[in-house]
């Protein structure tokens, strides 16, 4: 079972910081249960929303703007939001929120073939229906209707999910 508290100190350890820095964080208005333990993803989020305003530019100088380095409060910023995404992808993963991307693209891949068998078998079952219906020929009904299906999917295969998105 996941946990969703933790306290202080594997808080900290999660986060990248030290016990001492989770305390002034509370200080600063990061959520603490009464208990003393901190909801992780009310702590994450709070982190990733309120780390920064705070300290910007204390400890070092600000960077000119047209430069390409950074001051020091800058970079220690830049570290710290790093380190709480890096922890809230953690969190995530422990949930079971993120998947693996080659698992996630051969899934993908699997169903696209499976509905590509579907569509072309049920050309071979409606030809032979919709030449009996119309009185033509089984093997030309057959081949216009493969045809068109071919085409349709290849159409399909050619065009991005979002534009087939609008278009419905």
């Amino acid at each position: 079972m996941t946990k969703l508290n933790e306290s202080k100190t594997e808080f900290a350890a999660r986060v990248g910081l030290t016990k001492g820095r989770i305390s002034q964080l509370v200080a600063d208005g990061l959520p603490v249960q009464p208990d003393g333990t901190i909801i992780i993803a009310e702590g994450l989020a709070w982190m990733e929303s309120n780390l920064d305003p705070a300290r910007r530019n204390k400890g070092g100088t600000p960077a000119p703007a047209a430069s390409g380095t950074l001051s020091l409060s800058e970079a220690r910023r830049m570290y710290m939001v790093v380190q709480v995404q890096r922890a809230r992808l953690a969190y995530d993963k422990e949930r079971g929120q993120v998947i693996d991307a080659k698992e996630a693209a051969s899934a993908v891949f699997s169903r696209a073939k499976a509905e590509r068998d579907a569509h072309m078998a049920w050309v071979s079952r409606t030809a032979p229906l919709l030449a009996a219906e119309t009185g033509t020929d089984p093997q030309a009904t057959f081949a216009a209707l493969d045809r068109f299906m071919r085409e349709h999917l290849e159409h399909l295969s050619d065009t991005p999910v979002w534009s087939l998105r609008d278009a419905g």
